[in-house]
């Protein structure tokens, strides 16, 4: 199974770790194709995504992953708030929001399957892509299922945590190797039970967004 992910650094290896997880997959048997762009940001991500489609619907990807964090940096708990307005939550508004990165990419996603339409057996209407923005950063989804995990270790709150020592909390660092990302995250996903994984959903909605287009994604 080929799966095109484009997100930011060592992510797309939590991400096809998660596939795996959430499509009761061996995770050996998940390809992935991939593009990065480490540290240019948001708007190369947003510009980069109709070519990125495109190269993934031409390589017969059976899905593919648009990712980038949500860059927020507001303790919501701390401050009462229901998040960072320059950085809004995607379950938080019906219509769409010019600030929302899952708005904007999923706008993108929408206007660029449109044209893809060469493949006979592949028609870009059904293909399906998901939108994988972790609120604040693909961290938070790893300290919930941690505290998750292991009781009185990382947050169920990180979600409405300010970001800035998120990486460090998980990984004891403020930046993860890929070394770090295989032998600390892959782990803690890879035990996770399909309970626990459920619960993980119900802990973060950024979370449960992506793994509702995933399994979706099995039709």
């Amino acid at each position: 199974m080929l799966v095109g992910i484009h997100v930011e650094g060592n992510d797309w290896l939590i991400v096809r770790t998660l596939l795996a997880r959430l499509l009761d997959r061996d995770e050996a048997t998940i390809e992935v194709d991939r593009i990065d762009h480490p540290g240019m940001g948001w708007q190369a991500v947003i510009e980069q995504a109709p070519k990125t489609l495109k190269r993934f619907y031409a390589k017969f990807c059976a899905l593919a992953v648009l990712g980038v964090d949500n860059d927020g940096n507001l303790d919501a708990l701390a401050e009462g708030a229901a998040e960072d307005p320059r950085h809004p939550r995607h379950w938080r508004h019906e219509d769409r929001v010019d600030a929302c990165r899952y708005c904007a990419l999923y706008e993108v996603a929408e206007f660029t399957r449109r044209a893809l339409t060469w493949i006979p057996t592949q028609p870009g209407a059904t293909w399906p892509v998901c939108i994988c923005v972790p609120v604040e950063i693909i961290e938070s989804w790893l300290l919930a299922a941690l505290a998750i995990a292991s009781p009185g270790h990382g947050s169920l709150h990180a979600e409405n945590e300010w970001r800035s020592g998120q990486k460090q909390a998980f990984y004891g660092r403020p930046e993860a190797t890929r070394e770090d990302v295989e032998v600390i995250a892959l782990p803690l996903l890879r035990r996770l039970s399909a309970e626990q994984l459920q619960q993980l959903r119900g802990h973060s909605r950024s979370f449960d967004l992506f793994a509702e287009q995933a399994l979706a994604s099995q039709s």
